[in-house]
């Protein structure tokens, strides 16, 4: 099975990275921080969504520049 294509809000490729636990493609986000605060998640703050596979996964929002916020994946477990 060919995975989508998921586009930016330039109209460009987005990033992707394998799903942890099934290996499928799936995009990396980043939405403006008053669409995070809009769904109830707060930057630095751990929080998830489903992944295109349907596997959840677990991302922290972290701001960038311009009002962005990226979600950045959070990869193993901690000890």
């Amino acid at each position: 099975m060919v995975p989508p294509i998921w586009l930016d809000e330039q109209g460009r490729q987005r990033p992707t990275r394998a799903c942890p636990r099934c290996g499928r493609e799936a995009p990396l986000y980043r939405f403006p921080i008053d669409v995070v605060r809009r769904v109830g998640w707060q930057l630095v703050v751990p929080t998830f969504y489903v992944n295109y596979c349907g596997h959840r996964q677990e991302v922290i929002p972290l701001p960038e520049r311009g009002g962005w916020a990226r979600l950045v994946p959070i990869i193993g477990e901690a000890g």
